[in-house]
């Protein structure tokens, strides 16, 4: 049993210390009130365990040294950052059982800012509440209270410049943006740094910084809706929050900057943070035994705003979407403006590309055609046009508008020749489809875009995959306007252009904004070149809003007639010719020989059944059968 001196508040109510002492089942050694207390009266051999305040606890943290007597700390009504700080447990029973059943005492690591002593943790800036626990144990109160914190991402952030050095045997200086900076002694008192390093010891002379350093708002909001539905659990951390661990570090700006030790602000332009060279020895409720453990240093340090991207970030508040690093903007944007250039391997691709899908279409052979997609080469200028239009770049527009322009000319040369080779005059179903072009055909056009744009920014993704996806929208409807031309029809020529023309505004349009979101632009230099895509986007759709609702108004009536019973038998094979006037094409099942006038009755039957005048082809089918 360990032998011990208590010390307790002056100020505490007498009727509680009596209370308190006499439930006491081991004895200390004396009692003491603190104002008798005098730490130098004792040695390191002895225990004292303190039932005071924070204010009282700090001084004798801060007079302590490896030769003064190993000490503890029950739960007080203003021991509160202590209690958080050394992991007090809440019932003073508890605590005092886990201080005589505790084998040794640890040294404890104890951080200093500029040479005072900070018990709990460092905060400069701003911290993330959606990084905390919530502790309700209702699961609707939990939801609820997410729910708040996830409300209060919406708001302007601004981050600060900081010049940060750090390390001891090899001393590091980065140049930083950061939104906020928290700094502790070990990690076991707070919720943040343990999902970062679980395994954090209390006497490894190692302090632990977090520094929450954002690219967008966005980014803040996806990881906030993130925990909304799911929340954090383990070790999923934020990719915009970076971890360092290290003996000591200072933290310069050229402008004063807020800061919170221990929850008490002030203002400085340099701290100079490290652990305590005072060992203390203090009885703690956390695991000691985590010591052992190896540690993580640094934890994607490199992914800090640096050099331009951090003075663009300082400059005002955090923008909505990233800013591409430089670096991938020149590798972007070179590769882009190779692609914006007429060559022959394009042309000769374009040719053969337009010649398969023409074969195919006379065909009615869809797999020839999907051939001649993944040979196209339309994807490398198209997505050059949406980055010219996005950053307002004259020459890489002019460049990519050419390119279209040769590679479109000559993909309706080759199929007019194909046309006028071949004897075949009738349009079939993969003609067809192309001719009548509708607001599902703009959303093929607009994913197409997303992907082609997606895929040039990101390494890791084949360029070809996207590069059939816009293909899709562009060969085939290219390759019935040469028919259409070839024929003389003007109908198949002036559809098929108007799907081209519609699914490359669609394509242009949704890859600028996705390069916008991706941060190749910042929204004040993309602003012109998106109006004017969405502008002639919205031309362009307007065809096709009234194409998409003759097919809502056909597929309505076809599904109020097929299928079903009318007094002279069964409609079946419903096709609507025309919708101005109506026309149908219908087929009529009955088990018995129909007259004229039958007809004529089968006519009023079905305009009564659908609420308007048609004109009818019918087809009689003789039901042979019980």
């Amino acid at each position: 049993m360990r032998d011990f001196v208590l010390v307790f508040d002056q100020n505490l109510p007498e009727e509680d210390q009596n209370s308190f002492f006499e439930k006491l089942e081991v004895q200390p050694q004396s009692k003491l009130s603190f104002d008798q207390f005098n730490l130098q009266d004792y040695s390191s051999k002895d225990n004292i365990l303190f039932w005071v305040s924070d204010e009282q606890s700090k001084k004798i943290i801060e007079e302590a040294n490896e030769n003064s007597p190993s000490i503890a700390f029950l739960p007080h009504p203003e021991l509160i950052l202590i209690a958080k700080s050394l992991g007090v447990a809440s019932s003073k029973e508890k605590a005092f059982n886990h201080f005589l059943e505790a084998e040794e005492v640890e040294v404890f690591d104890l951080l200093e800012i500029n040479g005072e002593l900070c018990m709990n943790s460092l905060v400069i800036g701003e911290s993330l509440s959606i990084l905390y626990d919530s502790f309700e144990n209702n699961f609707f109160q939990n939801l609820k209270e997410r729910f708040r914190r996830f409300l209060k991402l919406f708001r302007r952030v601004k981050l600060k410049s900081h010049k940060i050095t750090y390390g001891k045997e090899e001393e590091k200086t980065i140049e930083i943006a950061a939104m906020g900076i928290l700094a502790v002694s070990h990690c076991e008192s707070n919720l943040i740094f343990k999902r970062v390093i679980k395994d954090s010891g209390l006497n490894e002379a190692l302090m632990h910084v977090i520094i929450l350093a954002p690219k967008s708002l966005f980014s803040i909001i996806r990881f906030g809706l993130q925990n909304l539905f799911f929340p954090i659990k383990g070790s999923a951390i934020p990719d915009f929050l970076s971890y360092i661990s290290t003996e000591k570090m200072t933290i310069e700006s050229e402008e004063e900057f807020t800061f919170a030790s221990d929850g008490q602000e002030n203002k400085s332009q340099k701290l100079e943070l490290g652990i305590s060279k005072n060992k203390v020895r203090i009885f703690s409720d956390f695991d000691s035994s985590k010591e052992k453990e190896e540690k993580k240093k640094e934890l994607n340090v490199s992914s800090l705003p640096m050099g331009k991207l951090r003075t663009e970030l300082t400059k005002g508040y955090l923008p909505w979407v990233r800013h591409a690093t430089s670096e991938e903007f020149k590798e972007l944007f070179t590769l882009l403006k190779k692609n914006s250039q007429t060559s022959s391997t394009y042309l000769v691709l374009m040719a053969l590309s337009t010649m398969i899908a023409t074969f195919g279409l006379f065909g009615n052979s869809g797999p020839v055609v999907i051939g001649a997609m993944i040979l196209a080469p339309l994807m490398g200028p198209i997505i050059s046009l949406a980055m010219g239009a996005l950053r307002q770049d004259g020459i890489l527009i002019k460049n990519s508008l050419i390119t279209i322009f040769w590679g479109v000319v000559l993909g309706i040369i080759f199929a007019v020749f194909i046309t006028w080779l071949t004897p075949l005059k009738t349009m079939n179903s993969e003609i067809l489809a192309r001719i009548r072009p509708n607001l599902l055909d703009l959303g093929i056009a607009v994913a197409s875009g997303i992907a082609g744009a997606y895929a040039h920014s990101k390494e890791e993704i084949a360029k070809t995959l996207a590069g059939v996806a816009i293909s899709v929208a562009l060969v085939p409807p290219l390759a019935v306007a040469g028919i259409g031309l070839g024929w003389g029809n003007w109908n198949v020529f002036w559809g098929a252009s108007l799907l081209l023309g519609t699914n490359l505004a669609g394509i242009v349009m949704a890859a600028a904004l996705t390069f916008m979101l991706l941060g190749f632009s910042p929204f004040r230099l993309a602003k012109k070149g998106i109006l004017i895509s969405v502008g002639i986007l919205i031309l362009v759709t307007a065809p096709l809003v009234l194409s998409f609702r003759e097919m809502v108004r056909e597929n309505q009536l076809i599904q109020q007639l097929s299928g079903k019973e009318i007094p002279h038998g069964l409609l079946r094979d419903v096709k609507v010719i025309g919708l101005s006037p109506l026309r149908l094409s219908v087929t009529i099942l009955s088990d018995h020989e129909l007259s004229n006038q039958d007809f004529k009755e089968i006519k009023e039957e079905i305009e009564e059944k659908i609420q308007q005048p048609i004109e009818l082809e019918l087809t009689l089918g003789v039901k042979l059968f019980d």
